[in-house]
């Protein structure tokens, strides 16, 4: 359907909204017990922020509130069940690294595998990239297209488990992009988009209640990849159906701090000799953390930034690709220029420091 959803759908994106907040709140609370009393918890090290073992089974309550909200409301079509079928597959992985441990190679077998899952059953893909670079569209044989959509919704899995770092930051910064998704399903007339926006939502915000700092539970990796997911695939669909007038550029923007973080972190630990998938320090919120900003704050400047990406992506959605493009490189590397500026000179910038672990200012 290429017009806006009636009063109807609407109210069905309501119902699928609650549904899924409502079983994600009731959830949490009894898995954080259950992990309590099992020991699956995550202990804090030199690398980690808490400072005390707290359960991470948060995931299981995140995906199968997604997955009931959606089986019970969202009509069956080859997409829905290609998009349930391969998060299942995702979340089984994350589910089994959370109570077992996986090696990263593991991992990411599994997330290939459950976005092949997705192509095959669901027929999406990349096909249509956009004029990227100003010299037209960009349209990709099938056999590549199946080849890129598979590096692109495992990168934005890996991008959202990266940015997994601070109380509330994942759950947030996926908030931010899940409404955005909504916004832009419902302008395009996309009704699919928006109930499974809908459905992820409402699961995302019912388990933030308990993670935002200090957090009582954490999503693990069964949450972050499952979210990353279905992230990423949403984006594959709201910008390849025929009718859609959504840029392949928007979602880009959209993710635009956790895609350059995962970038950034990647490259720098490559060029360093270490794996990709190494396990450091050197995020954007403990770029922020550096300059003295406590916890809490750092995670609100954070949910600024998408914010303002998700802004950009709502009011530049009719902008040539290659625009966004060129626009998109310019403002990161703007912004990590000042964040480098500021962290290499942090004693000019004290007042950074006198953020209260108690407060916000």
């Amino acid at each position: 359907s290429c017009c806006k959803p009636t009063l109807r759908g609407l109210l069905n994106t309501l119902l699928i909204f609650m549904t899924a907040l409502f079983v994600s709140l009731g959830m949490v609370p009894v898995l954080r017990r259950w992990a309590l009393t099992t020991g699956t918890v995550d202990t804090p090290d030199e690398r980690k922020v808490h400072k005390k073992a707290i359960p991470r089974l948060g995931g299981i309550a995140i995906y199968l509130s997604f997955l009931f909200a959606a089986l019970v409301f969202i009509d069956a079509s080859r997409e829905v069940r290609g998009i349930l079928a391969g998060g299942l597959v995702v979340f089984v992985f994350g589910l089994i690294d959370d109570l077992y441990g996986l090696s990263p190679k593991r991992k990411f077998a599994g997330e290939i595998a459950g976005v092949l899952v997705t192509i095959s059953v669901g027929q999406i893909y990349l096909t249509n990239l956009g004029d990227l670079f100003g010299f037209g569209a960009i349209v990709l044989p099938h056999w590549l297209a199946v080849a890129f959509t598979v590096f692109a919704v495992v990168g934005v899995i890996n991008e959202i488990n990266l940015i997994d770092g601070l109380d509330g930051l994942s759950g947030g910064v996926s908030v931010i992009a899940l409404t955005t998704f909504m916004l832009l399903a419902y302008h395009d007339g996309h009704p699919q988009v928006m109930f499974l926006c809908a459905a992820l939502l409402g699961a995302v915000i019912g388990f933030l209640k308990y993670n935002l700092y200090p957090a009582r539970i954490f999503m693990g990796d069964a949450g972050s990849l499952s979210v990353g997911f279905v992230l990423g695939f949403l984006a594959v669909y709201l910008t390849q159906v025929p009718t859609s007038t959504v840029s392949p550029m928007i979602p880009v923007l959209v993710l635009g701090l956790p895609i350059l973080d995962a970038v950034w972190v990647m490259v720098r630990r490559a060029m360093k000799g270490n794996s990709p998938f190494s396990a450091d320090m050197t995020h954007v919120h403990h770029k922020f953390l550096n300059l003295g900003f406590q916890h809490r704050f750092t995670v609100v400047v954070i949910y600024g930034i998408s914010m303002f990406w998700a802004l950009v992506a709502i009011v530049a959605r009719q902008w040539p690709e290659y625009v966004l493009v060129y626009g998109y490189l310019f403002l990161s590397m703007l912004l990590y220029g000042c964040l480098r500026y500021l962290i290499n000179r942090r004693e000019s910038f004290a007042f950074f420091a006198k953020d209260s672990v108690h407060g916000l200012r």
